[in-house]
This record gives structure tokens, sequence and C-alpha cells, in this order.
């Protein structure tokens, strides 16, 4: 992820416009993986405005699917 899809312009673009990003690491930051039930990586987790999850990934995307899977998290969150 950290090679192909995230340096991508688009997924960049649409992360900054429409998320805060937030990265752990394994290993340093383990209480927030515990506190997400984080078991693999990578996993993404999207959270609404209170810090409720309503959407996850788990596993490598492409930029392609990574933007899919993103626009799906917020037209859930949109609905709610």
């Amino acid at each position: 992820m950290e090679t192909g899809t995230f340096p991508n312009a688009d997924v960049q673009a649409h992360i900054k416009q429409y998320f805060i990003p937030v990265k752990y690491e394994s290993g340093q930051d383990s209480e927030q993986l515990q506190r997400f039930s984080i078991v693999a990586t990578p996993t993404f987790v999207i959270l609404d405005g209170i810090g409720d999850e309503v959407y996850r990934m788990i596993g490598y995307y492409s930029p392609e699917d990574f933007m899919g899977q993103l626009i799906s998290a917020r037209q859930i969150v949109t609905k709610l």
C-alpha cells in the first residue's frame, strides 16, 4: 500500500478532501490496534464523526479498488 496505492495522486486527493487519516504501526501502537480489534495488516477502519466504526477494509487494494472502497464508505456515512 505504501509504494503503490497511497502515493497515487487520485487516492491522495480523495483522502485529503474527505478523510482525516491516522496511521498506527503494529508493535508501536498495540493499544489502538486492540481498541479497533485489528488482527491483520493492513486494516483500514473508517469512523463516523463521533468515532463509531462504519466501514472496515482488510488487505491490499489497488489504487482503483481502494478508491471504490473509500467511495462506498462515504456513501454509508452520508446515509447515517
